[in-house]
């Protein structure tokens, strides 16, 4: 199985209905621990490449590896589950593995769902837990190695190790040589960007809200775990004098949430790599923001921030648990907006128990707050959300994972007095209220950097207004 001692770990991204082309650095994370323990690992992001399953199989078989995994989402099920069967044919000695958000939420039901094309599933972060499973794979001792998060059959039932949430984030590492954001698309997180070329970069780990719609705790654990900020800013040094990065996309779900983090985070990067841009596209928690943290991440090279708005109604933001109010967001949007800084807000529509009057309540409260851009999504209850299980008890959601959407502007769900076709109605209509004003399609079209950002940005926007299911 194993070639010179070492096992040949190739980790997969696959070619899937996208609105973003970044570095894949949760396998950047996965591949340096492989290296680190004397094994091998190469990526293949079949997304940047324009791999199709053909293509990609013919590409794995030429590196001959030992073990595949394959970076899992539920709306790439179906995608996933084809490439495996295929994988398994191809590489019949091969051992396959998933992980990622879908196997986190649900462990047993996704070796169920992939029978016998998968051996193994990790739920959580493998950092620790992969590099054992290859060494244990080394070794050809006979059982199941005692590595965290492993999820395995044991006959016709399915077994699970106990996750481990690695508190010292500066021991980790990116493999960037593998994914060098220099030779990715202009087509990031967000769609726009100020400066090219442009790395994401995550300070922190871990989500402690409820809100009932994101299973962002499931993968990641409640508690927030950071990295130092010295770690960061040399990772972004790093990245600037090694890969010529000039922006850096901050894809924390909390990054905010601690004031003299982000402070001292803001002085060291002034310091230490002056002229960089950069901004939160995965989103702020807006009531962790005030003045003096604005006009310190303006000051180091901010220029853009993402907020979670979801809702325009009072009642659902409760039903939502976000902790907020229409008053507390539009008093801190309009907070940001005075700072100059570019603001995008995420609406969500169609949520359990709404109402139409509701929906356009939002679409309306969109409309009103002064923001350059707006993402309308309708609900998608994915698993290992709150709403997911809910949902899943009452009968409303069916069992079937192939009912499941292939994108996140897909619709698959609809709440009781309304369907799938006009929630889906409903969205195009924000987006053309929304875009069509002349001031917010006017400052678009001057934040298009080149003809090729442009056909990425206008590729995304068709679409939004075209996929459904």
């Amino acid at each position: 199985m194993t070639r010179k001692g070492r096992v040949r770990l190739a980790l997969v991204k696959v070619l899937s209905v996208a609105d973003e082309i970044v570095p894949p650095i949760g396998l950047g994370y996965l591949a340096e621990a492989v290296r680190r323990a004397g094994h091998e690992a190469v990526i293949v992001d079949a997304l940047k490449d324009g791999l199709g399953e053909t293509a990609l199989l013919a590409r794995l078989e030429a590196l001959s590896p030992d073990a595949v995994g394959v970076l899992l989402f539920t709306k790439d099920l179906v995608i996933v589950r084809s490439f495996l069967r295929r994988v398994r044919r191809v590489l019949p000695r091969a051992v396959t593995l998933v992980g990622g958000p879908h196997p986190s939420a649900v462990p047993a039901e996704t070796m169920d769902y992939f029978g016998d094309s998968v051996d193994y599933a990790f739920a959580g972060e493998a950092e620790a837990g992969l590099p054992l499973l290859l060494t244990f794979m080394e070794s050809g001792v006979s059982g199941q190695p005692r590595a965290p998060g492993l999820v395995w059959r044991d006959g016709s039932a399915v077994r699970a190790n106990p996750r481990v949430f690695e508190d010292r984030l500066d021991a980790g590492r990116v493999a960037w040589d593998l994914i060098p954001p220099e030779s990715y698309p202009r087509a990031p997180h967000g769609a726009y960007f100020r400066q090219f070329p442009v790395a994401p970069v995550v300070t922190s780990r871990g989500c402690p809200f409820q809100c009932t719609f994101c299973a962002a705790g499931c993968v990641s654990g409640r508690k927030v775990r950071r990295r130092s900020v010295e770690n960061v800013v040399d990772e972004i040094t790093f990245l600037r004098e090694r890969h010529g990065v000039r922006e850096i996309h901050i894809e924390d779900d909390n990054f905010t949430g601690k004031k003299e983090y982000v402070l001292s985070f803001c002085e060291a990067l002034r310091r230490s790599a002056p002229g960089v841009a950069w901004t939160c596209p995965n989103g702020v928690r807006i009531d962790t923001i005030d003045r003096e943290m604005l006009d310190a991440m303006k000051a180091s090279g901010l220029y853009f921030l993402s907020i979670g708005v979801e809702s325009g109604s009072d009642r659902i933001l409760r039903a939502m648990k976000k902790s907020l109010t229409r008053e507390r967001i539009e008093e801190k949007v309009r907070l940001v907006h005075e700072t100059g800084i570019g603001v995008s807000g995420f609406f969500m529509l169609g949520f359990p128990g709404e109402t139409k009057d509701e929906m356009e309540e939002t679409v309306r409260f969109a409309l009103r707050l002064p923001l350059s851009r707006a993402s309308f999504a309708n609900f998608q209850p994915f698993p290992g959300c709150e709403e997911f299980a809910r949902l899943r008890e009452s009968g409303e959601l069916p069992v079937d994972w192939e009912s499941f959407a292939p994108t996140l502007q897909s619709t698959t769900y609809s709440p009781r007095g309304t369907t799938v076709d006009a929630l889906r109605r409903l969205r195009k209509r924000a987006l053309w209220r929304f875009y069509s004003r002349p001031s917010v399609a006017w400052r678009m079209l001057r934040e298009m950097q080149t003809l090729d950002h442009a056909r990425w940005i206008l590729r995304r926007g068709w679409r939004w207004l075209t996929i459904s299911r």
